[in-house]
């Protein structure tokens, strides 16, 4: 099972929207994947459509027993444990909820609090190939959860010169993430919001190659798609499945294929 954090600690950037796609592409290929919200805006369970629980007994609203929670700040004397996911698109998911916020207050006076999300993954390891997590756009306790129970990150960053000063934060927080989980992977930095249009764009992308290069792959850039993006989010749907025979989805295929290669898995028809 690979586990993998989208993690910027700027907002807008496109991580959430990238673990939506990413992890539906994957679940396309016919692997088994399992995305977890970790953002109290709950953007990847609204982009996804996921706007209530389905029961026997009909729907009712998110409540925060169905979010990480649970996993995270459970009874110290119980098995922590993630709930049952909601399946929506062909992959599973742990919603978000505004109230995973109260997290970040009493994570720190939990025993191995930044580890519960690791261990509770463990018994996972048997029914996904891919783990997929979207914390807060934030340096904060959850995404600090998020990232120490990774195995690999994924760094989406803007095509432009925001991007880049941001980026070199984020190799830092990396590094310290790195003492609780040394065997911590820089698996790709995902270049996201470009636009072949203009210099800006070309040269930020040049420079990422050229600077950050050496630490990780740099993907093939997604490009900016101001009407495409917001379309897919309002109809709750990920984009390859929204406009399936889009440049944008054969982006994202290409990204997702790049990504599969870095990790080392074969690719599925």
């Amino acid at each position: 099972m690979k586990v993998i954090t989208f993690f910027n600690h700027a907002g807008g950037v496109g991580k959430s929207s990238s673990a939506r796609d990413i992890g539906y592409t994957l679940g396309q290929l016919g692997h088994r994947v399992l995305l977890i919200d970790a953002d109290p805006q709950a953007n990847l369970t609204d982009w996804l459509g996921v706007r209530a629980v389905e029961e026997e007994q009909g729907a009712r609203e998110i409540e925060l027993d169905d979010t990480l929670y649970p996993a995270v700040l459970g009874d110290d004397d119980a098995e922590l444990r993630l709930p049952s996911p909601i399946t929506v698109h062909g992959v599973d998911l742990i919603p978000g909820h505004l109230d995973v916020a109260t997290i970040e207050p009493l994570l720190p006076g939990q025993l191995m609090g930044v580890m519960r999300l690791k261990e509770a993954l463990r018994p996972l390891v048997d029914r996904y190939d891919f783990v997929l997590i979207d914390p807060p756009p934030s340096l904060g306790q959850l995404s600090a959860l998020s990232v120490i129970a990774a195995q690999h990150v994924v760094v989406p960053v803007p095509a432009s010169g925001k991007g880049l000063k941001g980026l070199q934060t984020v190799v830092q927080m990396l590094g310290r993430f790195r003492k609780a989980n040394p065997s911590l992977n820089l698996a790709l930095i995902l270049v996201t919001q470009y636009n072949d249009t203009t210099n800006h764009s070309r040269e930020s992308l040049a420079q990422l190659r050229a600077q950050f290069g050496h630490l990780a792959p740099v993907s093939a850039p997604l490009t900016y798609r101001p009407a495409l993006y917001p379309d897919s989010q309002l109809h709750g749907e990920p984009l390859p499945a929204f406009a399936r025979r889009s440049a944008a989805a054969a982006e994202i295929g290409a990204v997702t294929a790049q990504l599969l290669d870095v990790l080392g898995v074969e690719q599925r028809a």
